[in-house]
């Protein structure tokens, strides 16, 4: 049949080659943009076997792809969850083990919309940090990546308003939505709690301790008029402006206030730890009055070794627009709680688009990836040639490649990618937010200080109440 087609092509007239041309352009051009709109690829490698992540949102979206990675690698990863017992967490935490030799993988409970679960989680760890994991591991965190978590806390949908909770049992002054506690106030809250075992941690690697924030790409949509970040959520009683009405009709614009508060949230961060770590070092160069002028030397040594030096890295990372975020734009998931059957058939009509133009969860993985394993800029350093030596091995010293893994090849062309503290990154590349230079020079601190402030309330609340129930337990 294609012998008797070509040749009856080869003679045919030229309506039949135009119409076969026109084909073929339009199958080459949309080859061509979804190919473009896969983005950035990750051709960093780092050795990540034996090391530990802690990682949210591991078990759908971009998370479960970083998970899988990570588990190919060989590392241990702590993945958080609000429901490590059910049945299909235990089912898929079973299939990576098996289909990446690798038993190290773990599920602890930790819910990022009740910090209640949160300071449990933290709890025990500081209880004893090897409680389930390989005994033989030592007990370090290497970095904390922090990926939204579509199943539990979905994208708001067009035309509905997501509902507020309590964040653990606080008061209806400090109530936010499952959307902001996910991502922002439930990950702020997580690495304050943690930030003594991070330090300890990042004391004793020779590389700073990292962590990788996702954000949307809808930080964009805000404007130095628009943002306000004592009035994230669109409350009229939470800001001295006059009061917004909630974008129920964009909810990419309530989405975008949260990511821009995120970026923000995350540079303070770095500001604040790499200022504590240079006090500290100050402190440590005053040599007392009887050590010895050897002693003093050594620690000058020392000091101007790690003098640029930060013990946490700190990084924001927008992997795209992604699939599920349209999807849940269109409300069109059946295990949504806001499911919409007009919004999934008009999501099904646009779908040819969807698929053309935005990622799936692997094309939004890589670069989280490239943030996770690139090197540390430092002043004066030069972009250089990609080092093509060091490859990220498995638990039984194959490479990914070796493994027929899914890793672009290496392209010495591409300069590698270098990380600055406190930066945000999209595709590969740092990203400059011109909305920085015009909003106040105090309001990443606004951000940091009201976020602050709400997981104070919410673990006042959380004290409060265990006492109360205390008082009513020994009254009995």
């Amino acid at each position: 049949m294609p012998v008797a087609y070509a040749f009856d092509l080869l003679g045919g007239d030229i309506g039949q080659w135009w119409t076969l041309t026109k084909w073929l352009s339009a199958l080459s051009l949309v080859w061509g943009l979804r190919t473009w709109s896969k983005g950035y690829v990750c051709r960093e490698e780092k050795e990540l076997a034996g090391k530990t992540y802690i990682l949210t949102g591991g078990f759908s979206g971009v998370g479960l792809s970083v998970l899988q990675y990570l588990a190919a690698a060989g590392a241990q990863v702590v993945i958080l969850t609000p429901r490590p017992l059910s049945p299909s967490v235990i089912q898929l935490l079973l299939l990576l083990r098996s289909a990446t030799e690798n038993e190290r993988l773990y599920a602890e409970e930790c819910d990022l919309a009740d910090v209640a679960s949160i300071r449990k989680f933290v709890g025990g760890w500081q209880k004893d940090a090897r409680s389930g994991m390989v005994q033989d591991l030592e007990a370090r965190i290497d970095a904390v990546i922090l990926c939204d978590e579509e199943d539990m806390a979905p994208t708001p949908g067009i035309g509905v308003r997501p509902a507020f909770i309590g964040g653990g049992g606080a008061s209806e002054e400090v109530r936010v939505s499952a959307y902001g506690m996910t991502r922002l106030t439930g990950r702020h809250a997580l690495v304050q709690l943690l930030l003594p075992i991070l330090l300890r941690s990042a004391a004793t690697s020779a590389s700073p301790l990292r962590i990788i924030n996702t954000v949307s790409p809808f930080y964009a949509t805000a404007t130095a008029a628009t943002f306000r970040p004592k009035d994230l959520e669109f409350r009229s009683d939470s800001d001295d402006h006059a009061p917004r009405k909630y974008p129920a009709s964009q909810p990419w614009m309530a989405q975008g206030q949260i990511a821009l508060a995120s970026i923000l949230l995350w540079k303070e961060f770095q500001k604040r730890v790499k200022s504590t770590a240079t006090t500290a070092r100050g402190a440590n160069a005053q040599p007392a009055s009887s050590t010895s002028s050897a002693a003093a030397s050594s620690t000058d040594d020392h000091l101007s070794n790690v003098a640029d030096a930060t013990p946490i890295l700190a990084l924001s990372v927008c992997p795209g627009l992604l699939r599920s975020t349209i999807r849940s734009f269109f409300r069109a998931s059946p295990s949504s709680p806001n499911f919409s059957v007009l919004g999934c058939a008009a999501y099904l009509l646009v779908f040819p688009l969807v698929w053309i133009f935005a990622k799936s969860a692997e094309e939004g993985a890589q670069v989280v990836l490239a943030a996770l394993m690139a090197d540390v800029y430092k002043e004066g350093q030069g972009q250089g040639r990609r080092k093509t030596e060091k490859a990220a091995r498995g638990p039984d010293g194959k490479t990914l490649a070796d493994e027929g893994g899914k890793r672009a090849p290496l392209d010495e062309d591409r300069p590698p990618l270098l990380v600055r503290p406190g930066a945000l990154y999209r595709e590969g590349l740092e990203v400059n937010l011109p909305l920085l230079a015009a909003l106040p020079p105090t309001t990443s601190a606004q951000v940091w200080e009201s976020q602050s402030k709400l997981v104070e309330k919410m673990l006042a609340a959380i004290v409060k109440a265990e006492k109360d129930a205390e008082a009513a337990k020994t009254a009995d």
